[in-house]
């Protein structure tokens, strides 16, 4: 891809950051960092670039597991296959890419392969910090693999396919943390179109933390895993997204945890599910989230209908604050659990609602208002609370289906 493209691209995810973060100051750019004493160093060798290779992909095969490459600043037009544990830092490692780094001559630019930027194979340890990813063909870093112990880390990630395609195998932690991801929609959903994608296996120990998502069709994050062996460990939390499709899509997954991380939409954006549960999930739990704007429902848990995906069983949905979604606040159309201690504003449909297919949940100390059609709505028939197959109780709305379901003040 020409540099001009690419200068583009980032000044446009550049022009988004600015608007999320505006009241916290966007970062100076920050010049390239220095080789660190002993690694190998990758680029065009000048005063500042003391290279004894001249690719990525050169050093790697050279390297002793678990020794440091250095990318010097510069242009790297080419797909880095990874199949040893290495350190590779760009001239921004450690430094994070959430706010400033839109000077194209200061990164290490992996860009324009036919495939992924980066391949990781079934290693483990492999760390990437540092690098511009942006605009190939396919996603900017493919770790599905079944490795472990990665730390992809301080990464503007932008134009691919999908931002990253990755598993974890677990038990060592891995770590994806202080990226940027911008537009990762070069192939269509469902093959592109997310922030951070885990397929072809589970993403056990895996964390995913203190990341910016923007203008991704599919999610900000997106855990289709695999229904044969369900991640164990996965935590998304601390994340800002805006304007993509879905914050978080959360399927196939045991004890995993969603908490703290803010999403904001405008009307404009893709139409999409703030953290949307398709099922085959236990002991999931949602928790602190702020959900604001945007077309779709707020928070929905399914399963068989539609997806054909087992219901989700004791899932924990608690003290998320969701505002002025389109759709429904909270939507319950399968699985089992509660849902607790949420604050639902102005929906555009109902504010928090069980579907008939739901059954077995309960409902505790939430408070919805404002809603275009009903606060509390349950379509169950059953032996729970006013003839629902689920149990409502303490719960504030002033409209509500059946009647007294909620009730102000109670």
């Amino acid at each position: 891809m020409r540099a001009e493209r690419f200068s583009r691209t980032v000044l446009a995810g550049a022009t988004v950051l600015v608007c999320a973060v505006t009241t916290a100051g966007v970062a100076a750019a920050a010049a390239p960092a220095p080789a660190p004493s002993g690694a190998a160093v990758v680029g065009t060798r000048s005063a500042r670039c003391p290279a004894t290779f001249p690719t990525i992909q050169a050093a790697v095969a050279a390297a002793a597991p678990r020794s440091t490459i250095f990318v010097c600043a510069g242009t790297y037009r080419e797909r880095v296959t990874i199949d040893r544990p290495v350190r590779l830092l760009g001239a921004q490692y450690g430094r994070d890419a959430r706010t400033g780094r839109t000077t194209v001559a200061d990164e290490s630019v992996v860009t324009g392969s036919a495939g992924a930027g980066f391949t990781v194979g079934a290693v483990d340890g492999v760390v990437i910090d540092g690098f511009t990813i942006a605009s190939n063909a396919g996603d900017g870093i493919d770790a599905f693999a079944r490795g472990s112990g990665f730390s992809f880390v301080d990464n503007v990630i932008t134009g691919n396919a999908n931002g990253m395609n990755v598993d974890a195998a677990g038990p060592a932690p891995s770590t994806i943390a202080r990226n940027r991801f911008v537009a990762n929609d070069a192939v269509p959903d469902p093959q592109g179109g997310a922030g951070v994608l885990i397929t072809s296996g589970p993403g056990n120990a895996l964390t995913i933390g203190d990341n910016l998502f923007s203008g991704h069709r599919s999610a900000a994050v997106n855990s289709i895993g695999d229904p044969t062996s369900r991640s164990r460990g996965l935590v998304v939390r601390d994340n800002r997204s805006v304007d993509d499709g879905n914050l978080a899509v959360i399927n196939n997954a045991d004890g995993a945890l969603v908490t703290r991380n803010i999403a904001t939409k405008a009307p404009s954006a893709v139409a999409g599910t703030g953290i949307f549960v398709v099922g085959n999930t236990d002991r999931l739990t949602v928790s602190r989230n702020v959900l604001t704007g945007g077309t779709g429902n707020g928070l929905s848990t399914n399963g068989a209908v539609p997806f054909g995906a087992a219901p989700s069983t004791n899932l924990v949905i608690d003290t998320n604050t969701i505002r002025g979604r389109t759709g429904t606040g909270i939507v319950v159309n399968e699985g089992s659990g509660v849902v607790t201690g949420n604050v639902v504003t102005a929906s555009g449909t109902n504010g928090i609602a069980a579907a008939a297919t739901a059954t077995g949940v309960t409902f505790t100390r939430n408070v919805a208002t404002g809603s275009v059609g009903t606060d509390c709505a349950d379509a169950s028939t059953g032996t729970g609370t006013l003839g629902t197959a689920n149990t409502w109780s303490r719960n504030v709305g002033r409209t509500a289906t059946p009647p007294g379901l909620c009730l102000p003040g109670r």
